[in-house]
């Protein structure tokens, strides 16, 4: 497998704390990426750093290894999941009024169309999965983490410091705010394009996500 594609597996390792974070895009992997980078000192990150959640990232590329060496290398295998339709609401927004330089170039590359409502951007994303051309932020949990039963940890984003299951200090999530944007959609339309992300993580349809 070439590095490209152990790097889009978003699994990395860190034995200095015991433990492989399977990364699932929209679900603070930023936020996590850059305190695992922190605690074992492979950074120091200025606030900046912080806010933009990049810095890590360009600095851990020997850690990034594949599901099957997560499996066998004897560190803990953890992953931080996040309700469905939280998380649509999150790319939605972040996609619908970007607030970095960073978001905007998702914009760019998810194809997205500044035009569309939260309905017509979930039929897009519908049609990615027919066509197979999926962007990493809106895919399957499930995708990331295909065997979410031989995981040691998976906390909930919604409980992530209640939940934490680790001797060092979990991290403290600061939410990316995206004002001027109000969403809301029918959440049975999100449970039928993610209903293995409901199912495998325990997941039920809510009404009160804004």
């Amino acid at each position: 497998m070439d590095r490209k594609a152990i790097v889009r597996q978003n699994i990395s390792a860190w034995p200095e704390l015991g433990i492989n974070y399977w990364g699932i895009n929209k679900n603070a992997t930023s936020t996590l990426t850059m305190h695992f980078a922190t605690l074992c000192g492979d950074i120091t990150p200025t606030d900046e750093d912080i806010r933009l959640g990049v810095l890590a990232k360009g600095n851990m590329a020997d850690r990034y290894i594949t599901q099957q060496q997560a499996h066998q290398n004897g560190l803990q295998n953890f992953a931080v999941c996040r309700h469905p339709l939280q998380r649509f609401y999150s790319i939605y927004k972040h996609l619908k009024r970007p607030t970095s330089v960073i978001q905007q170039r998702t914009r760019g590359k998810a194809r997205f169309d500044t035009t569309w409502n939260e309905e017509q951007f979930l039929a897009h994303i519908r049609h990615t999965f027919d066509t197979g051309k999926v962007n990493k932020h809106w895919k399957k949990q499930v995708s990331f983490v295909p065997e979410p039963d031989r995981m040691h940890h998976v906390v909930k984003l919604e409980r992530l410091v209640e939940d934490w299951p680790f001797d060092f200090e979990a991290p403290s999530i600061q939410s990316n705010t995206t004002t001027g944007v109000d969403v809301h959609i029918d959440e049975q339309l999100v449970h039928d394009v993610y209903h293995e992300d409901y199912l495998y993580f325990g997941y039920i349809l809510r009404k009160d996500f804004t």
